[in-house]
């Protein structure tokens, strides 16, 4: 326990890992509440507002939140408590429909994951892989950042990149706990440990486009591009439709992280003989080591062959799976007189995470039901034509814009279908630029609603500020460059486009 005196102290993440808010930056935290009241009673006052109220006041939400973020004086949990505190007061969407999000299977896969990573923590199974990895990639921190970048972005592709990100998270942050950041405060401090998380939280986010299973957000545009077509697409016909923008875009991504993001190469700590004399005191596998392994296989396997048993066993879905595995945890003995998962295990249970992407849900769900992101999508409807440069800016960078703040896969569902009504209506064939959407709607770089894999990563003290300024910048330049190369592929070639 800290006393006054010590916490004094502190310094500024510090005291909100203890503390939850800084109560000296009591003026910078009520900015955002102020910003959510002014733009809920705009309409009140300002008849003539373009949004209703409840738009409107969506849409303070969301700049709330993303300030909470961003500013850095309120703890990531406290800010995920935000959707259930606004809607229970103020009724811009139904906080019964709110709440029911907390229930998404998404939860229970990252839920499932914590725990296993909690017996990793317990037995040293973490560790022991952190060490091997530090022997066989080398302690300099680019060599890291490039093997989580390359590893999460290949692997997105075939288990989805929330699965991708449940799995690897937990193993990244294990390697930087060993390395000497074992809090979220030293974490959020270094901008090493930062760009280790977010080499696996944007490798799978980019890494997933090439395959439909890649992610949510790709299963709901490939049921409507099998309902645009009359028949299912085969996935061969959407690799090659989407190949080039993973050829160009992964890339493209991995540099700005290596180069931009990380401009120095410093190493962690220790040295190849150090890690090989850890690994030689470890000794040979314990039983907690070996069981919390094999439970952790068994969803991942699951995973990779859902689609192959998806239509025997429709209900068994690979994110109960990984629940079910870290529940079963709790009742598989390790020694003498305790389990594999018991109550001194889940000391390392990481909460933040399992805050964090249910309120980015239910952010989603109040954008949509308030009606925003409809209304802002009627001002588009005009620019509905032939595929230039310019039309495809605006409509994928709408949908950019989309993802980032409300959930790809809630991107997906909620725009496409517009999009595609509109050039229906008009008589003109919406595939191609659906195509091209699919890259937009894995662009999501800048703040923990975008997807699962960046409120993964934030769960473990990934710098949020850090991942704001770089992401915004890195979802500007990956959207320009997927414009460029969709106009390309649109206008030049006869063979993109058809599924």
């Amino acid at each position: 326990m800290l006393h006054n005196q010590d916490l004094e102290k502190l310094n500024k993440i510090q005291l909100i890992e203890h503390l939850g808010v800084v109560q000296k930056n009591y003026f910078r935290i009520f900015a955002g509440p102020v910003i959510f009241l002014i733009l809920l009673l705009l309409p009140v006052i300002w008849p003539d507002f373009y949004l209703e109220w409840q738009e409107s006041g969506a849409l303070g939400m969301l700049i709330w939140m993303t300030w909470w973020w961003v500013e850095g004086s309120v703890h990531v949990a406290i800010t995920a408590l935000v959707p259930l505190f606004v809607t229970a007061i103020f009724p811009i969407a139904p906080a019964a429909e709110v709440v029911e999000v907390y229930s998404n299977p998404i939860v229970f896969l990252i839920a499932g994951s914590c725990l296993i990573g909690a017996t990793w923590k317990r037995w040293g199974l973490g560790k022991r892989i952190s060490l091997n990895l530090l022997v066989l990639v080398g302690n300099k921190v680019r060599s890291q950042v490039w093997i989580w970048f390359i590893l999460s972005a290949f692997i997105s592709g075939f288990i989805a990149d929330t699965i991708t990100a449940a799995v690897f998270v937990p193993v990244a942050a294990s390697l930087l706990s060993f390395s000497g950041f074992d809090t979220n405060s030293k974490v959020w401090e270094s901008g090493s440990a930062t760009a280790i998380l977010l080499a696996v939280a944007w490798g799978a986010s980019i890494g997933s486009l090439f395959t439909p299973i890649g992610g949510g957000q790709n299963l709901v545009i490939y049921e409507f591009l099998g309902e645009l077509k009359g028949s299912s697409v085969s996935f061969y016909r959407w690799f090659v439709n989407l190949a080039p923008f993973s050829l160009v875009l992964i890339p493209l991504v991995g540099c700005y992280l290596n180069y931009v993001v990380l401009r120095e190469n410093p190493s962690l700590e220790g040295k190849e003989e150090f890690y090989k004399k850890e690994l030689g005191h470890m000794g040979p596998l314990s039983r907690g080591e070996l069981v919390s392994g094999l439970v952790f296989v068994i969803p991942v396997l699951a995973a990779f062959l859902h689609p192959i048993y998806e239509e025997l066993l429709p209900w068994f879905e690979p994110p109960f799976l990984f629940f079910a595995a870290g529940f079963s945890l709790f009742f598989i003995p390790a020694e003498r007189n305790e389990n594999v998962l018991s109550f001194r295990a889940m000391k390392f249970f990481p909460i933040n995470v399992l805050v964090v992407w249910p309120s980015a849900l239910a952010l989603a769900e109040v954008l949509e039901i308030s009606g925003l992101a409809a209304s802002i999508m009627e001002l588009l409807r005009v620019f509905a034509g032939p595929l230039t440069f310019g039309v495809l800016l605006i409509f994928l960078g709408f949908v950019t814009f989309v993802t980032n703040i409300s959930t790809n896969t809630a991107s997906a569902a909620l725009v496409i279908p517009i999009i595609i009504g509109m050039y229906v209506e008009q008589g003109l064939n919406p595939i191609p630029l659906v195509l091209a959407l699919v890259a937009a709607v894995n662009l999501a770089f800048a703040i923990p609603s975008g997807n699962g894999c960046l409120a993964m990563a934030s769960g473990y003290g990934l710098n949020l500020r850090t991942m704001f300024k770089h992401g915004l910048i890195l979802s500007i330049i990956t959207l320009l460059v997927a414009t460029g190369l969709a106009y390309l592929l649109a206008n030049y070639t006869a063979w993109w486009g058809v599924i």
